[in-house]
């Protein structure tokens, strides 16, 4: 046992594998962020989002097209069905909802199962997962910049 007057780093609790409860809390705090926005997307009604009106916050305020500019409505699309229209919004709106999803899934089978979230850190291949940051953040600027400049080359064509 470390003394009350031990430096702090010696005093923090650590469970097994020497992880702190903060580090073991990052993957359930992350599936229930995704279980409320994946529960939001199907609550929100679809002609809220048809409406043209913007839902986010910097585009409110800068009337700049943020890096997930489409998300929501992609989402909310994706939620209520219509998979096509949710692609158009942003193509990787679905990526994200899928991945939120499962998140979801892995984290309620974990606890389910009783075993560590954290091993879900030890299936992500980082590679991968920068090739994807990669190809959404240069897809995002883009987007981004054909928005700027009212050239849209991602707009959702309506008949």
């Amino acid at each position: 046992m470390t003394s009350p007057s031990a430096p702090p780093a010696q005093r923090r609790v650590h469970l097994s594998r020497g992880l702190s409860l903060g580090q073991r809390a990052v993957v359930p705090v992350f599936a229930l962020i995704s279980l409320v926005g994946l529960i939001i997307a199907r609550l929100w009604p679809v002609p809220s989002v048809v409406s043209g009106e913007p839902t986010c916050i910097l585009r409110i305020l800068t009337g700049l097209p943020c890096p997930g500019c489409g998300m929501t409505r992609s989402w909310v699309h994706l939620a209520h069905g219509d998979v096509a229209t949710a692609f158009e919004y942003n193509l990787f709106g679905p990526l994200a909802m899928a991945t939120a999803a499962g998140l979801v899934v892995y984290t309620v089978v974990a606890l389910v199962r009783r075993r560590p979230t954290e091993r879900l850190f030890d299936q992500l291949n980082p590679k991968i997962l920068i090739v994807l940051m990669g190809l959404w953040l240069g897809y995002s600027v883009v987007r981004m910049v054909s928005i700027g400049i009212g050239q849209d080359y991602f707009a959702l064509v309506v008949a």
